[in-house]
C-alpha cells in the first residue's frame, strides 16, 4: 500500500484553523486529490491549483493583502511565516525533478507530475507495473543473479504447496522439487525473513528424509536460529513435526548455552518449549546444571538432581555454586522472562537452599510476579513458600495482585494449589474474604462447572478430606504450614472461610439440584457441603431428582444412567451414610416421600440400584427402616426375578421383617 505523504501544507487565508493541501510533484498526491472527491458534500476540486472549496471563506482584501479584523483573515505569510499559493507556485517552475532521499531521480514521481501537469488522470495499472519492477530490480542489484532466481521461485513453489486444495502427489513432487533447489543453501538463508518461511513450509510438509537432511544441515546454527526473529518458528517446527531422533539432536546442540537462552527475549520460550514438551527427564537434569554454575557447561552428572547435590560431596562449593545460580536467577528477573518451567524449577531447587537473607529478599522480589510464576508445578511450589514465609506485606501485594483474577486462578490446573494455600495459611481472613472469597461466591456456577474449581470450593468447605484432595498435597501443605509465620488457630480460620461461602452454596444446590448431582465432582462438593450441615429443604430437592426414573448423566459425550454408573453409585452410598448419626431431617425419610413405582422398576433389576435402597434401610433408624421395607415390599416379586448380589440380599433384608 502506498504512504500518502504531505510534505507542502499551507494555511487558507480565509480560515485560520483548516489546512489546505498544496500538492507537490510526489507519487502519492493523487491519493489525496482522490480522497477529496470521494468525500460526501465536499465540494468540487480545482484541478489545476489543488484548492478545494468546502465551505465558505470569509472575505479579504486581495489587492492589499492587508490583516482585517472584522474578517479575521490577512497575510498569512507574515502572521504564521507559511508562503503564500503565489510565491510557491513561482518558485515552483525552479525547483525541477524531486529526488528521492540518494539523490536519484523517481520516475514514477515524474511521470504522475506530467500527467498531473497535462491535466490526465494517472493509469493506476501501469503505476503499479512500474513499481513492482523497480523493486525487483532493486532487490536484484542487492543479491546475486542466482539466489534472487532461486528465491522467487522458492516463495512461489512454498505457496503452492501450502494450498488446502493440492493433491499430496503433487506436494511431495513439490517438496522434493523445493529440497533440491535449497539444498546446501539452507544456512545462508535460515536467518532471513523470506525464506525462512519457506523452510518452515517444507519442515511441515516434506517426507520425514527431507526433514532429516534440512535439520542436519541447520544443526551447527541452531543457537543463532533460536535467538533469531524469523529463524526461531523454523526451530520449533522441527520440534513439532520432526522425529524423536531429531529432537534430541537437537536438544544436545542447545547443551552449553542453556543460560544464554534461557536470557534471550526471543529464545527463552522457544526453550521452554523444547523442555516442557520434548526434553527427557535426563535432559531436563542437564538443562538445570547450567544454572548452577559455569562448570556445568562443557559437562554433566547424572547424579546431580537437585541443586544440593552439586555441593553434596564438597561443602565448600556450596557458597559458589548459590552465588552461581542466584546470579542466573536474577538475569532472568531482570528480563522479564519468569514464566518459564525451566527457570521455576531452578527457582524452587535455589529458594529451598538459599539463606534466610536471600530467601527474604527473593520473596519480596516474586510477590507481584506471583500469578504468571504459578503456571508450573515447581512455580506454584515457589508461590506457597512466597505466602508460607512471606512477611505481611508480601502477603498483601500476594492478594492484591490475585484478587483481579480470581475466577481464572480457581480453573488453573496449577494455580488453584496457590489459592487453597492463601486458605490454609493467611491469617487475615477478612482480607481473604473479601479479596476471594467473596469473588467465588458471586462467580458460583462459574467455578463449579469447572474440575479445579470445585476443589477451590471444596477446601472452602471442607478442609484436607480425603475423598477430595490426594494425601501428598495435604502433607505438603501441612509440612508448609509448619515452616510459616501463621499463628491463627486453623480450626478458626476454616470457620470464618466457610460462613463466606456456605450459604451461597446451600441456597444454590436448593435451587438447581440437578446440576449438584450431574457428575461425581460435583456430587462429592454437595456431600461435603451436607456432612458441615444439612437441610431438609435440600434434601427434598436432591430427592426429586434422584427418584426420576429418567435420571441420567453425560460420561464421554453419551447418556447413562445415573444409578448404574459407579462415581454416581459410589457417591449415592455416601451420602446415604450421613443418615446413621441422625434421626430426623435423614435422606432416607424424604427418599420414603418420594420413591415411586417408576424408581423402583428402574432400581430394582440393576444391581447397584438394589445396594443402595438396602444401604438406605441400614443407615436409618428402625422407624424410617421399616417404612422402607414397606414400600419395597411391593416390589418383591420383581426382586425374586432377579439374579443380582445385590437383589438377594435385599431380598433377604426385607424378608427378616
Amino acid at each position: 500500500m502506498l504512504k500518502t505523504k504531505r510534505k507542502n501544507t499551507e494555511v487558507d487565508a480565509g480560515s485560520p484553523k483548516k489546512k489546505k493541501v498544496q500538492f507537490n510533484e510526489s507519487k502519492d498526491d493523487h491519493k489525496e486529490n482522490k480522497s477529496f472527491k470521494t468525500k460526501k458534500n465536499a465540494g468540487k476540486v480545482n484541478q489545476e491549483n489543488g484548492s478545494s472549496k468546502f465551505n465558505k471563506k470569509p472575505k479579504k482584501d486581495f489587492k492589499n493583502n492587508k490583516y482585517d479584523p472584522k474578517s479575521k483573515t490577512g497575510n498569512k505569510e507574515n502572521k504564521v511565516g507559511f508562503k503564500t499559493k503565489s510565491n510557491f507556485a513561482q518558485n515552483k517552475g525552479k525547483l525541477g525533478k524531486a529526488p528521492n532521499a540518494k539523490g536519484k531521480p523517481n520516475f514514477a514521481k515524474d511521470k504522475f507530475s506530467k500527467a498531473q501537469e497535462q491535466g490526465e488522470k494517472p493509469v493506476w495499472s501501469e503505476m503499479k507495473k512500474e513499481k513492482k519492477n523497480l523493486r525487483l530490480i532493486r532487490r536484484k542489484a542487492k543479491a546475486t543473479a542466482e539466489i534472487f532466481e532461486i528465491s522467487h521461485k522458492a516463495k512461489l513453489l512454498s505457496a503452492q504447496i501450502q494450498r488446502k486444495v493440492v493433491k499430496q502427489e503433487f506436494r511431495m513432487k513439490a517438496c522434493k522439487e523445493l529440497h533440491c533447489m535449497l539444498k546446501g543453501q539452507y544456512k545462508s538463508i535460515a536467518l532471513t525473513h523470506d525464506l525462512s518461511r519457506v523452510i518452515q513450509v517444507l519442515l511441515k510438509h516434506s517426507p520425514e528424509d527431507i526433514k532429516n537432511e534440512i535439520t542436519e544441515e541447520l544443526l551447527d546454527i541452531m543457537v543463532q536460529m533460536m535467538q533469531s526473529k524469523y529463524a526461531q518458528h523454523a526451530v520449533k517446527r522441527i520440534m513439532k513435526y520432526g522425529t524423536d531422533f531429531i529432537r534430541h539432536e537437537v536438544i544436545k546442540k542447545l547443551f552449553g548455552h542453556i543460560v544464554s537462552l534461557a536470557t534471550h527475549n526471543i529464545s527463552a520460550p522457544v526453550l521452554d518449549y523444547a523442555y516442557g514438551e520434548f526434553a527427557t527427564k535426563k535432559e531436563k537434569l542437564h538443562m538445570q546444571q547450567e544454572f548452577y554454575g559455569d562448570l556445568y557447561k562443557n559437562s554433566k552428572d547424572d547424579k546431580i538432581k537437585t541443586l544440593s547435590d552439586a555441593y553434596k560431596d564438597t561443602p565448600e562449593m556450596k557458597v559458589a555454586i548459590l552465588q552461581a545460580c542466584k546470579a542466573n536467577i536474577q538475569k532472568i528477573l531482570d528480563k522479564n522472562l519468569h514464566d518459564s518451567e525451566l527457570f521455576q524449577t531452578v527457582l524452587y531447587n535455589y529458594i529451598c537452599e538459599c539463606t534466610a537473607e536471600d530467601k527474604a529478599e527473593l520473596i519480596s522480589t516474586l510477590s507481584p510476579l506471583i500469578v504468571p510464576l504459578s503456571n508450573s508445578l515447581p512455580g506454584v511450589n515457589v508461590a506457597s513458600i512466597c505466602v508460607w514465609q512471606g512477611t505481611n506485606k508480601d502477603k498483601k501485594t500476594i492478594m492484591k495482585v490475585v484478587k483481579e483474577h480470581v475466577v481464572s486462578l480457581s480453573k488453573h490446573k496449577t494455580v488453584y494449589r496457590l489459592l487453597i494455600t492463601i486458605f490454609d495459611a493467611v491469617d487475615d481472613t477478612v482480607l481473604v474474604k473479601k479479596a476471594i472469597v467473596s469473588t467465588l461466591a458471586s462467580n458460583l456456577k462459574d467455578v463449579a462447572k469447572d474440575h479445579w474449581g470445585k476443589m477451590v470450593l471444596h477446601w472452602l468447605v471442607k478442609p484436607k478430606d480425603p475423598q477430595a484432595f490426594h494425601p501428598s498435597f495435604i502433607k505438603f501443605l501441612e509440612d508448609g504450614a509448619k515452616s510459616g509465620s501463621s499463628k491463627k488457630d486453623a480450626d478458626l480460620r476454616v470457620s470464618e472461610l466457610r460462613e463466606a461461602i456456605l450459604p451461597v452454596l446451600k441456597q444454590d444446590m436448593e435451587a438447581d439440584a440437578d446440576f449438584w448431582l450431574s457428575s461425581k465432582t460435583n456430587f462429592l462438593l454437595t456431600i461435603a457441603v451436607l456432612s458441615i450441615e444439612t437441610s431438609k429443604a435440600i434434601l427434598e430437592s436432591l430427592a426429586k431428582v434422584i427418584c426420576q426414573s429418567n435420571w441420567v448423566i453425560n460420561l464421554d459425550g453419551k447418556e447413562v444412567l445415573a444409578i448404574e454408573d459407579a462415581g454416581i453409585h459410589m457417591c449415592l452410598k455416601k451420602l446415604a451414610a450421613l443418615d446413621k448419626d441422625k434421626t430426623e431431617g435423614t435422606l432416607g425419610e424424604v427418599m420414603c416421600e418420594h420413591l415411586n413405582d417408576e424408581a423402583f422398576n428402574v432400581w430394582i433389576p440393576t444391581n447397584r440400584g438394589c445396594f443402595f435402597l438396602l444401604k438406605l434401610i441400614e443407615n436409618n433408624e428402625e422407624k424410617i427402616a421399616n417404612k422402607l421395607i414397606k414400600k419395597i415390599k411391593a416390589h418383591s416379586s420383581l426382586i425374586k426375578q432377579q439374579t443380582s448380589e445385590g437383589a438377594k440380599l435385599l431380598l433377604q433384608k426385607i424378608q427378616k421383617k
